[in-house]
């Protein structure tokens, strides 16, 4: 019998072989090139749920009461109400910038109308973004929503929780991006569409951002300030005060209340200044990231939320974690780039906030050990164009937005801000601490360091019927809750979860 001995060189050297490699390599490749241009750009969106609020609690069933209970939107009656709740992502390869938006993104609810929406769930997007105070148009329209252009970085999304009268079903959703698609995802809807006891759920505890009330419960603050009211201090919370703050006068038309962000320590000094008048420091409230030093004894400090931050780089720094211990080595000038803690081979340059800022404060005592920042030693926050001979080149800038704004023009940038404002920069990338991401979980289990408590101070306590004391108030309402977590903000009173024994204990 006659044996053939079939080696791999005789395979390697097979005249058929090459053809057949670079048929394979041709055939993935034009699969791969096809995936990829169609899938470059795409936002795609979702329906969570579609259902009707017809289930009346169990505590109003029982008390022979429950056809009392109504829905109102605006202080008017929904009728036939319905909730849906929508999720849109990039779920493409790249970012979508706003001039990469040929049509803005549209939601059409047929047979319906649109009372009011709410945006929630923010990840890479802010809700100023998506609903912003001062939009030349208005958003609602009928049976539809109309969102403005707007950037979305890769992986961002945000929820749209809308509440509709009538008694049709169905979602409609439209948009063009160049080179790209936008996209009606079928999955993953499952027995949550159905689930109508979600949809009540969500009535109960999310609220709608213009105010859901049942029967005869009243979404006004219960008194009314007059006056005018000036909140001044951090920069990080601004934006959420300011929110806040045009939420109240929206529904107390007497009241006038203007926001400056002019960093913590500054805003602590002018209300304790303010002391010399009595009648002045009652009309001013200081935004503190974390409690008062010593110092400020007749200043009263008012727990509001927990805010966490992030360390921020420049996405060509190409480091997505670090340790604690490589962060005290950065600011101290042991670790000098990139390439020392695995990222690309550029220059470090730290970009600071100013001694007065409660981010820097938080920063300095949660991640440094209070080690501190090393002196100041750039000017353009490139070259140590103040100190040469400094061993870390460190800027400083007076706001959260300047500190983004460098990190996110600088290669080899890296600073630190809120996690909200952190994800609406396309240059700017939050990096994991120790392995964990920024969140309230981490937080909650000792795991991320990077994290403070939101204090709202007066000038002793207000007194009774005073604008102070009635916006204090107005803090625990769901609408200031509702802008709180749309902010990243986890409030310390919430539902049925209280964190002023813990995190937010004084």
């Amino acid at each position: 019998m006659n044996t053939v001995a079939f080696s791999a060189a005789d395979a390697f050297h097979h005249p058929n072989l090459v053809p057949a490699i670079l048929a394979a390599i041709t055939a993935v490749a034009a699969a791969w090139i096809g995936f990829s241009v169609f899938h470059w750009r795409r936002i795609s969106w979702r329906g969570h749920m579609d259902a009707p609020i017809d289930l009346i609690p169990r505590q109003a069933r029982h008390s022979g009461t429950w056809a009392a209970w109504k829905v109102f939107a605006h202080h008017e009656e929904v009728t036939e109400p319905s909730l849906v709740l929508l999720r849109v992502k990039n779920s493409g390869f790249t970012s979508v910038s706003t001039a990469d938006i040929r049509r803005p993104m549209t939601f059409t609810f047929p047979g319906r109308e649109v009372k009011e929406f709410s945006v929630s769930e923010c990840h890479g997007v802010t809700r100023e973004m998506i609903q912003p105070p001062m939009a030349p148009y208005p958003a609602i329209n009928g049976n539809r929503i109309a969102l403005p252009p707007f950037p979305m970085k890769r992986r961002a999304s945000f929820k749209l929780l809308v509440l509709l009268s009538g008694a049709d079903r169905g979602v409609l959703g439209r948009g063009r991006i160049r080179r790209g698609k936008f996209v009606h995802e079928t999955r993953g809807r499952g027995w949550l569409v159905r689930n109508v006891v979600f949809g009540a759920t969500l009535v109960l505890l999310a609220g709608i951002q213009g105010g859901i009330t049942f029967s005869q419960g009243d979404v006004m603050p219960s008194a009314c300030g007059a006056g005018q009211l000036t909140l001044e201090g951090s920069t990080a919370f601004a934006p959420v005060a300011r929110q806040i703050g045009e939420e109240y006068t929206s529904m107390c038309h007497a009241a006038a209340i203007s926001v400056n962000g002019i960093a913590t320590f500054n805003g602590l000094n002018a209300l304790n200044s303010a002391g010399n008048s009595r009648q002045r420091a009652s009309t001013q409230i200081a935004m503190s990231d974390g409690p008062a030093p010593s110092g400020y004894p007749t200043l009263i400090g008012h727990p509001v939320a927990v805010i966490i931050f992030a360390v921020v780089v420049n996405r060509q720094a190409d480091v997505f974690n670090l340790t604690v211990a490589d962060l005290r080595g950065i600011f101290s000038g042991t670790i000098t780039n990139w390439r020392q803690v695995n990222g690309a081979d550029l220059p470090i340059r730290i970009v600071s906030r100013v001694t007065g800022s409660g981010t820097r404060r938080a920063f300095d005592a949660k991640v440094l050990g209070g080690q501190g920042e090393p002196p100041f030693s750039s000017y353009n926050c490139l070259t140590k164009d103040a100190t040469p001979n400094s061993p870390v080149t460190r800027c400083e800038v007076t706001d959260t937005g300047t500190l983004l704004q460098r990190v996110n023009e600088i290669p080899g940038a890296i600073g630190y801000a809120q996690i909200s404002d952190a994800s609406t920069y396309t240059d700017v990338e939050g990096v994991k601490l120790d392995g964990w991401d920024p969140s309230i979980g981490a937080v909650e289990r000792g795991a991320y360091p990077f994290w403070t408590v939101e204090y709202l101070y007066t000038y002793g306590s207000p007194a009774p019927g005073t604008l102070a004391a009635s916006f204090l108030s107005f803090l625990t309402s769901d609408a200031a809750k509702d802008a709180l977590r749309s902010a990243d903000y986890t409030p310390c009173v919430d539902r049925q979860q209280t964190l002023l024994t813990t995190l937010c204990r004084g």
